[in-house]
């Protein structure tokens, strides 16, 4: 339940906007409107729409919104899981009316359009021509060549009356560059009758992370009735997703419920990494939460509004789509200062309202602003991975040493779709050294956030940053890959009429299978994951951010996570470059416990989800915030690097007996919720 009814948001504009000096908005230039890019400027007379600008909670509102998220959290509270729906979260941490009223007509003043948004008082969304936005906002619009791709942007950092400092935190729609997907293609790899080779298919997850119990139960955990959102850049082909589970077999029949949040073009861009990256997550979300009704929030092509993934984000949080969002797309800190304090506040609202974030962690090892061969940009995690707010995922590799036989069924003269026996022992996903380019899980130390308060135990590093990943699944991309099912450049359909080969001779394998690797597919298997606890606990609208439960799990109940104590994310890097040292190479290293590759570890999925809603919690659990003690000593901290973390104190963790007492409080027993 919640508490008395809340006083509408007071006004903080004080004055005439017209009347007051005008002050630059810090960080509201993209990390990429460089003038090493700039090629001349944009016409001034293009017209813009769908330009956002976002708000912050005041000081007041902030305080209250913090004990809120640790409330919600708290099985002692009066206000655990009383999620919020959108409309009650702006009531409460949005701006008042008044405000929003002085907004737009400061806005229709300079000849900029007020657009329609979503119910709340939290975002003012607008349009009109560059050249009006300009004078508006006392920048210049640029056009900028990256990486072979032309884009805009405004050159400068914004400039705003003073009267609405510490009120706007940023905007988006002011250009257009585009995240890109964690996804690293492969060479095709299949359990045949001649190659030997293995791949992962649906059945194999089921088995290697222990789900078949949950599908065998009675009823079955499948996640019916919970509703996944999956967000992306590109329109798919449902007939791509609809292959997958035919070929699967034991899925049936469950396609994604398609939600465009722009107009633009629906043709999918055949053979394009953001194709490949939606086909994944919505097929292997489905393949997890095998009856969750998995709906894909999506921008379109071409769209007016210069739209991409990350409103397509927002969307799914301001509509309270789904309780669980997957998103296989980020950026390293550095580069997403323009958008980081903006979607902080995106990340707390889906917090509030029983939403949890699941996000990949990175592909590039511990030098998530870099690709190539070498890092010269030095030690950086993914945002929005690395925020309190959500859960990143990390990824390993199976090592089944000289015993392969005795992990995967042997192929027969047929070639064998789910062919794993049983879990496979795993070390940290590293395939630099196998394709000469940076290829392994993302993970280390965030520069921009401290440490939470419920990131405790065995293995934590001292040091007060927070740490990603939180967990881990398979994410090789040379060895073990996983299937999917997509568009090629040509416009052919990759598995034919659902089955995941298109020929019948073993010497052609290579060109019969689309397979692939990275942090991109941990990301919807723990949504899917994530489902299935949902429908076990009947935890209805949601369980909020995870990782305070996750954490305590790790303590309570180790058995749930697979430790990973082997490998590292140690990626080339170039001598003399930042925290590169004499070297030559930096990252982090497993051990026992938790470590900065692949978190708590891989997941034994009946395990956690049987155990989900046991002993929980104290109030000093906390869904967001931070905290510079309460870690555990660890020797995880970079190699390689002039900053090695150090070791602390002890543990967070409830003892055996603390836990036996806290069990026989009624306030603590087993909750189960029901829509």
């Amino acid at each position: 339940m919640v508490g008395p009814a809340q006083a509408a948001p007071q006004n903080r504009i004080s004055g005439n906007l017209e009347a007051t000096p005008s002050l630059p908005l810090r960080g509201s230039t993209h990390a990429l409107a460089q003038a090493r890019y700039d090629v001349g400027r944009l016409d001034p007379n293009r017209v813009l729409h769908g330009v956002t600008m976002y708000f912050s909670p005041s000081p007041g509102q902030q305080a209250e919104l913090d004990e809120l998220l640790r409330e919600l959290q708290d099985p002692r509270s009066a206000n655990f899981h009383a999620w919020l729906t959108p409309r009650e979260y702006a009531g409460r941490f949005g701006i008042s009316t008044a405000d929003r009223d002085k907004i737009e007509a400061w806005l229709r003043a300079r000849s900029l359009t007020p657009e329609a948004v979503a119910a709340g008082e939290t975002q003012v969304r607008f349009g009109g021509r560059t050249g009006d936005i300009e004078t508006a906002f006392g920048t210049e619009f640029h056009r900028y060549q990256v990486d072979g791709e032309r884009h805009f942007a405004n050159a400068s950092n914004l400039s705003l009356p003073a009267a609405l400092s510490g009120m706007v935190v940023g905007f988006r729609g002011l250009n257009d560059f585009r995240p890109h997907p964690q996804i690293r293609r492969a060479a095709p790899r299949f359990t045949s009758s001649i190659s030997g080779d293995n791949y992962l298919a649906p059945g194999d997850l089921a088995v290697i992370y222990d789900i078949n119990p949950l599908y065998s139960a009675s009823p079955a955990i499948t996640g019916s009735g919970v509703k996944i959102a999956v967000v992306g850049q590109t329109p798919v082909n449902l007939s791509d997703i609809a292959d997958f589970r035919t070929a699967a077999a034991g899925l049936g029949v469950n396609l994604p419920v398609t939600v465009p949040i722009d107009s633009g073009s629906d043709t999918p861009e055949a053979g394009s990494e953001d194709l490949v990256e939606s086909d994944l997550d919505l097929e292997w979300s489905g393949a997890i939460a095998r009856e969750a009704t998995i709906e894909f929030v999506y921008s379109r092509l071409n769209n007016g509004n210069n739209d991409n993934v990350i409103d397509a984000l927002n969307y799914a949080i301001t509509h309270d789509v789904a309780p669980i969002i997957s998103m296989s797309y980020g950026d390293c800190e550095p580069d997403e200062t323009s958008f980081i304090t903006t979607g902080e506040t995106w990340l707390q609202q889906a917090n509030a309202q029983g939403q949890t974030l699941v996000i990949a962690s990175g592909d590039t090892g511990a030098a998530d602003c870099d690709t190539g061969a070498s890092a010269g940009s030095g030690l950086a995690v993914d945002y929005p991975a690395s925020s309190a707010y959500a859960t990143g995922v990390g990824g390993t590799e199976f090592d089944e040493g000289s015993n392969g036989a005795s992990y995967w069924a042997k192929a027969g003269s047929t070639d064998v779709i789910n062919s794993a026996l049983s879990y496979i022992p795993e070390v940290v996903w590293n395939d630099t050294a196998a394709t000469g380019t940076l290829d392994a899980t993302g993970g280390g130390a965030s520069s921009v956030f401290s440490k939470p308060a419920w990131q405790t135990g065995t293995g934590v590093p001292a040091e007060n940053a927070r740490y990603v990943p939180d967990i881990a699944f398979a994410a090789s991309n040379t060895h073990d890959e996983y299937l999917y099912c997509t568009t090629n450049s040509s416009g052919q359909a990759s598995c034919d009429n659902g089955t995941f080969r298109l020929v019948s001779s073993d010497s052609n394998v290579d060109n019969d299978l689309t397979v692939a690797g990275g942090t991109s597919f941990g990301a919807p298997l723990f949504a899917g994951v994530l489902a299935l606890a949902i429908q076990e606990t009947g935890a209805s609208g949601g369980l909020g951010n995870v990782n305070p439960r996750l954490y305590q799990l790790a303590a309570s109940t180790p058995a749930a996570f697979h430790d990973i104590t082997g490998g590292n994310n140690d990626v080339p890097c170039v001598i003399g470059s930042a925290d590169c040292g004499n070297v030559g190479s930096f990252g982090y290293s497993a051990g026992v416990g938790y470590d900065p590759t692949t978190g708590l570890g891989t997941i034994d999925v009946s395990l956690l989800v049987r155990n989900w809603d046991a002993v929980s919690g104290s109030s000093s659990s906390s869904s967001g915030g931070s905290s510079s003690s309460g870690s555990s000593s660890s020797s995880d901290g970079p190699s390689g690097s002039s900053g090695a973390s150090g070791s602390g104190g002890g543990g967070g963790a409830w003892s055996p007996e603390m836990l036996l007492l806290l069990s026989s409080l009624p306030w603590l027993r087993r909750r189960r919720r029901f829509a």
